[in-house]
């Protein structure tokens, strides 16, 4: 009897990969129980990533999501998602939307033709396009400001086909066709455009309070849809509201094999977070963590450990963060705040000739810092501009007392610290009234304890220049909150970036005010020369334009540049294998969170992991009306590796007919024995499978009704044959 099969709108395809087809990581075996687990000293802070604002969080997103292109071991960009792209020459083909445009006012991006969704769906150039328009659309200024400077000046995105997306660049000023020259690095992540048009709320629910996962009606089984190398386990929400860890497996259909013939050698990464730097150590010790950075004072004392013998099987690492952080005091520019005497630059240069930074990165930073200056790090060497002797500001209290008398700031109480005068700037400007004195409130991190040190020396050094610091400490989400309102004095934070030097100086940039801008800093100047910087396709007049900037930030002291932190690893090498030389080629470091790091394809795991088989759960056994429809939930089999597929596969009469998806439904319009089929595949390839028989009775009050002993001993034939084919197919035979 052949049956037809009626899917409901509660199938959906779960597969990470066509059903048709024969994934790329089938051509070479597939390693099992080898975990990376990576120590953290933050969680998460949503699994978001238009909300998520910290160091796991990036990471978090570089794991399960890709961009265009990313990074690779020397922070080159090199392809992801667009396995190559180009600035499309003005008459290069007959495309109409190229007429009047600049080069390079208009990108070509070629996409992978074997990407996929961890639910099975195709990777298109309708999915670019979504998150383009949605990052660049007109409701994305206020709502979607997390990748600005990646989207700022976007005009519009176009496919030419599935895997072909074209994307323009403008002027926002002048609305004229403008280059782009960071545009070979989009550092968006690609979310499921099929999935985020059925999120409730609209905009302002996906940019500001959407969890980051998708509810089971949505997605039955794969709340994080990725395209990238792990994959999200459907607890990954209860994991994060748990906040001990987050569980991502291997993608072992991951477009990486069949584009760049790079894989995966590992199946599992675990992100321990821990409350404190000694718990993290002793984890380290004992093999339960294989790699984390450390504050400076704990990374030290491993690494005295190291070279004294007494601790084995463990490299350290210590150099400039790969994510460009510096960490600076920042000033408010608005006039808004406690002691807007802030505002007169010649104050902030006096109090930036009083900051010795030396003893700042010796002392706080136990040496795991270099001396900041200018907004793009030393890490980044091509693009950072290190101050010539003339622009320095070199320590110098003496100097900064005479800057700080003549510009009209005179202690005239006699009370060791400076009033406003008639004379000053800040008098003039209306920023402050005569006699105010030139006091300070700052703001500084809970999270970063040597912040707080670093407050307490200005506060003695400032003091010797007759400025009064009080300071304050917070929680980061608080001190956020601080700055983007914009009506503080002074506060103490850090900033990442990624290499292009587009991200960091677009923050500092008049274009990002209520943006990205936590400092509201505007000067002409800097403005004019960033523009430039962006239009300028010639990388080394774009150079000049990059000095520029940094020259001018530099000399307004906006931000006093404190340091540029280096980060500080160790790892186990007894543990996992492939490290390989981070100072040689930074790229490696796990702060490359631009999707596709290099470590992760090199990492081989040396010893194994137990990880258990999964289980599946397809229900129990039924009898049913004939015309009854019945649906199959397969979300309750288990797996510590995470479930990656399912196929129900229905039986009768010698016909088979499959289908994929956490959920199912079939119509049993005819009386007869059903085996139902469901298989289960976790991401390392295990395999379960359990039989549930649907026995299908005639629809009460037919013909046949009256004949209920025939019915029962066909049941009972049956029965026994049913069993024996349970056993056979549950034992593998």
């Amino acid at each position: 009897m052949i049956l037809g099969v009626a899917l409901g709108a509660a199938l959906v395809v779960c597969l990470p990969f066509p059903a048709d087809s024969e994934s790329p990581a089938d051509s070479e075996a597939i390693s099992t129980g080898y975990v990376l687990r990576i120590g953290l000293t933050q969680s998460i802070d949503s699994l978001n990533p238009y909300v998520g604002l910290n160091d796991a969080s990036y990471l978090f997103y570089s794991l399960v999501y890709d961009a265009l292109a990313c990074v690779g071991n020397d922070l080159e960009v090199v392809p992801n998602l667009a396995t190559s792209q180009w600035a499309v020459p003005v008459d290069y083909d007959s495309d109409p939307k190229l007429d009047g445009m600049p080069y390079g006012s208009v990108w070509q991006y070629n996409l992978s033709t074997d990407a996929y969704w961890t639910d099975g769906e195709p990777f298109t150039a309708d999915d670019v396009i979504y998150n383009i328009w949605l990052n660049a659309g007109p409701q994305s200024y206020d709502t979607f400001w997390a990748y600005q400077p990646d989207t700022y000046y976007i005009n519009e995105a176009w496919k030419l086909d599935d895997h072909t997306v074209r994307i323009s660049f403008y002027d926002r000023a002048t609305g004229d066709p403008m280059p782009a020259a960071y545009a070979d690095l989009l550092s968006i992540p690609m979310l499921p455009k099929h999935l985020m048009e059925q999120l409730p709320g609209g905009f302002a629910y996906i940019g500001m309070n959407w969890t980051g996962t998708f509810p089971e009606e949505i997605s039955p089984g794969t709340p994080v849809v990725g395209t990238g190398p792990f994959m999200a386990t459907p607890g990954i929400y209860s994991e994060w509201i748990s906040g001990d860890h987050i569980t991502l497996v291997r993608n072992p259909f991951y477009h990486w094999a069949s584009d760049y013939g790079k894989l995966i050698k590992f199946d599992r990464i675990v992100l321990r977070f821990f409350q404190d730097p000694a718990s993290m150590v002793s984890a380290l010790k004992e093999s339960d963590i294989d790699v984390a950075a450390y504050p400076p004072t704990a990374y030290d004392a491993i690494k005295g450990e190291i070279a004294s013998g007494s601790l084995k099987n463990v490299t350290a690492f210590d150099g400039l963060k790969v994510p460009q952080y510096f960490t600076y005091v920042g000033f408010c520019m608005a006039e808004a705040g406690p002691n807007q005497a802030r505002l007169d630059p010649v104050v902030r240069q006096a109090l930036h000739m009083a900051v010795n930074k030396t003893y700042i990165t010796g002392n706080m930073y136990l040496g795991y810092a270099d001396e900041g200056t200018t907004l793009i790090p030393p890490v980044n060497s091509y693009w950072h501009h290190e101050p010539t002797v003339a622009e320095r500001f070199n320590v110098d209290l003496s100097g900064a007392n005479d800057t700080l008398e003549a510009a009209g700031y005179i202690d005239i109480d006699d009370d060791n610290y400076r009033e406003c005068t008639i004379l000053s700037k800040a008098v003039e400007m209306g920023w402050a009234t005569e006699g105010d004195r030139l006091e300070l409130e700052m703001f500084v991190r809970k999270e970063h304890p040597e912040e707080k040190d670093i407050a307490t020396y200005l506060k003695d050094e400032w003091k010797k220049i007759g400025v009064l610091l009080k300071f304050s400490v917070v929680e980061e989400l608080t001190l956020s909150q601080i700055a983007y309102s914009y009506a503080y004095d002074s506060i103490i934070w850090d900033w990442a970036a990624d290499p292009d030097p587009n991200y960091i100086l677009f923050v500092q940039s008049r274009s990002a005010w209520h943006g990205w801008s936590d400092n509201k800093y505007y000067n002409p100047a800097f403005d004019e020369n960033y523009t430039n910087s962006v239009k300028s396709m010639d990388k080394v007049q774009r150079k000049a334009y990059v000095d520029n900037c940094q020259r001018i930030h530099y000399n307004d002291s906006a931000y006093i540049i404190l340091a540029y932190p280096h980060e500080t690893y160790a790892w186990r090498n007894d543990t996992f294998s492939g490290w390989g030389d981070w100072a040689a080629h930074p790229g490696r470091s796990l702060g490359n969170y631009w999707t596709g790091n290099p470590l992760l394809f090199d990492l081989y795991g040396v010893i194994p992991v137990d990880i258990d088989p999964p289980s599946a759960n397809a229900g129990p056994d039924q009898t049913v009306e004939a015309g009854t429809t019945v649906v199959f939930n397969g979300g309750s089999s288990t797996d510590d590796m995470g479930v990656v597929n399912y196929t129900w596969n229905f039986v009768v009469g010698g016909v088979e007919k499959e289908v994929y998806g956490i959920v199912s439904s079939w119509k049993f319009a005819e009386e007869d024995i059903y085996f139902v089929t469901l298989t289960v595949r976790d991401a390392v390839g295990q395999t379960d499978e359990d039989l549930v028989i649907i026995t299908v009775v005639p629809k009460e009050g037919s013909v046949l009704t009256d004949y209920w002993w025939i019915g029962a001993a066909a049941a009972i034939a049956v029965a026994a044959s049913v069993a024996l084919i349970y056993l056979v197919r549950r034992r593998g035979g």
